[in-house]
């Protein structure tokens, strides 16, 4: 008896790796982005990234509520918004005259520093200073008491004469330098003098041994006898 003749292979049995299997599914296709979303990608980021490092290289804060610092030496004009500013050579003493016939005297130094002011565009009150020593410290001048910066107002086209004085240690006077600007409270985003006072040690030295009053002449329209 011959053998049965064999039966076709079903689709279970056939050859998995073969063409055909019936299970097997095409890979899925990819889509790539087109180039125009890489570059749109591209240029976002690198947007944020500038954006990021402007922001830490420039604080916002800092920016916004520094003053505009214009910076002068002795009898060299210097010019803000609201007004040009001179300062004369400063002299200093154990003592000072008041000009209101009271002396005062300190243990450390009188700093004076003439100033000549004449505004710009209408009248104007200077009403802040501060002398930064050498010593590191900030030294506040008022518009009134011992260390004192009251200049008036001054009319424009005509110059205003006023004298600053300040009280300070001897050890401040090297290197010392002048703040001077219009509001007493607030210079946020306005001009600010700066005038380096171009003292040094010989100069607190001497100071510091002085008796001879210095004199802080009072504010004027009229430039001061002995300038």
């Amino acid at each position: 008896m011959s053998a049965p003749d064999a039966l076709p292979a079903s689709p279970d049995d056939r050859d998995p790796g073969g063409p055909g299997t019936s299970d097997q599914q095409p890979p899925p296709r990819v889509r790539r982005p087109r180039p125009q979303a890489l570059g749109a990608g591209a240029a976002v980021l690198a947007a944020l990234a500038v954006g990021h490092v402007v922001v830490t290289a420039f604080p916002v804060d800092e920016r916004v509520q520094a003053p505009f610092v214009r910076t002068a030496t002795i009898s060299e004009p210097v010019e803000l918004r609201y007004a040009r500013l001179t300062a004369g050579r400063p002299t200093g003493s154990t003592v000072l005259d008041g000009d209101d016939g009271t002396l005062l005297a300190t243990p450390g130094v009188w700093l004076t520093v003439p100033l000549t002011i004449e505004a710009l565009g209408q009248p104007r009150a200077l009403g802040f200073a501060e002398l930064r020593g050498g010593d590191g410290r900030t030294y506040t001048v008022f518009t009134s008491g011992r260390s004192a910066f009251l200049p008036g107002t001054t009319q424009p086209g005509v110059p205003r004469y006023a004298t600053l004085r300040v009280e300070v240690p001897p050890q401040a006077v090297p290197g010392a330098r002048l703040r001077v600007g219009l509001e007493l409270k607030d210079q946020r985003r306005d001009d600010v003098a700066e005038i380096d006072l171009g003292l040094t040690q010989a100069d607190a030295e001497a100071w510091a041994a002085e008796s001879t009053p210095v004199v802080a002449h009072a504010p004027s329209d009229a430039p001061p006898e002995d300038s």
